[in-house]
């Protein structure tokens, strides 16, 4: 709780500094525009139709001041890297494998809302979000030693060579382009390659090189653990959703009072888990999946309103009736109810279909 409200106070504070913008050569020219679809934004303002322009590797840094656009290759322990940058420096190359599937890989690049909310600790807020199937654009307020800082990022795949590139068009590390490379291993398990590619200024030697790549290991390492507890979590989620289930019609949970004191209590059920809380006094049992993309439920405090929120991309959801609490037309998986007889005993119900 604490954590939030110091973010909440962060983006507050830049609220009230003068809006700023992506460098006025965006947008492009119509002839580089691509279409795409638009998205909801998660953390204020509006997303917009996306028209994310197509840039080569080192596109915009090469047009950036005092950057010159040469090209060469670039090589990490012996291994040659095989993108060429112009005007950038590899500052370092982070490899590993993930127990996930390309789909699910592909489907968390996509998936920006997340940002401030599974990584927490690397992003506070994303706005002016731009959107499509292509990739997407986003202002982002950064965590930093002092104040926050804000930095303009865009994310472009390519799945047909399987590979992507985050690029920072403006703010702090404009210029940088990472691009990670996926090598399926099996069917549910993929070998990444992250390549960090930075600008190389006068002032900049390699050891700093070395120290910034060294950063940017020590980010994604723990950025992709978050994401592949995430992208599992989603699997079984689907996996669960293929498989026909058997309902028990009823469920004894004890004496209200010994309920009580184990609240909140998880139970677990065939290819589902029910979680019971208190709200406003009385007993409620509610699903433990979001609706929008299965987020974990089981430890969403539930606020002074009997609502709690998905900790993956903060969507909003009233335990009294199970809707969105934030607007969106979503609801909860049909929990079974909670129904106490007349020696104070209390039972999972599941009402016939």
């Amino acid at each position: 709780m604490e954590t939030r409200h110091r973010r909440r106070n962060a983006v507050n504070a830049v609220d009230r500094e003068p809006s700023q913008r992506v460098p006025s050569r965006w947008p492009p020219r119509a002839e580089e525009r691509i279409g795409g679809t638009s998205g909801r934004h998660a953390c204020g303002g509006k997303t917009a139709s996306s028209n994310l322009p197509y840039l080569p590797a080192g596109g915009y840094i090469a047009r950036q001041p005092g950057l010159g656009a040469r090209v060469g290759g670039a090589s990490s322990g012996g291994r040659r890297v095989s993108i060429e940058i112009a005007g950038l420096t590899l500052a370092a190359v982070y490899e590993r494998e993930v127990a996930a599937s390309l789909d699910r890989i592909w489907e968390n690049v996509l998936d920006w809302e997340h940002l401030p909310w599974l990584h927490q600790r690397s992003f506070l807020a994303i706005r002016e979000v731009e959107a499509g199937p292509l990739g997407w654009r986003a202002w982002v307020l950064l965590p930093h030693p002092g104040a926050p800082r804000t930095a303009w990022i865009e994310v472009r795949i390519e799945r047909a060579s399987r590979r992507y590139v985050t690029r920072t068009l403006a703010g702090v590390g404009q210029g940088t382009e990472i691009w990670t490379h996926l090598e399926p291993m099996a069917e549910r398990r993929t070998r990444i390659t992250v390549e960090f590619h930075l600008p190389r200024s006068g002032a900049a030697g390699n050891a700093e090189i070395r120290g910034a790549g060294a950063v940017y290991t020590a980010l994604y390492t723990r950025l992709w653990d978050e994401d592949e507890s995430m992208m599992l979590r989603r699997q079984e989620v689907l996996d669960a959703c293929g498989a026909p289930a058997t309902r028990a019609r009823c469920v004894p949970l004890g004496s209200a009072s010994s309920l009580r004191a184990q609240l909140p209590r998880v139970i677990d059920l065939d290819r589902a888990r029910i979680r019971v809380v208190e709200v406003a006094g009385k007993l409620c049992a509610h699903a433990t999946v979001c609706p929008h993309l299965g987020g974990p439920l089981e430890e969403a405090v539930p606020d002074a309103d009997g609502c709690i929120v998905c900790p993956w991309h903060g969507y909003r959801f009233d335990l009294r009736t199970g809707r969105s609490a934030d607007g969106r037309r979503l609801a909860l998986p049909a929990a079974p109810r909670l129904h106490q007889d007349a020696g104070g005993e209390v039972s999972l119900l599941w009402d016939p279909a």
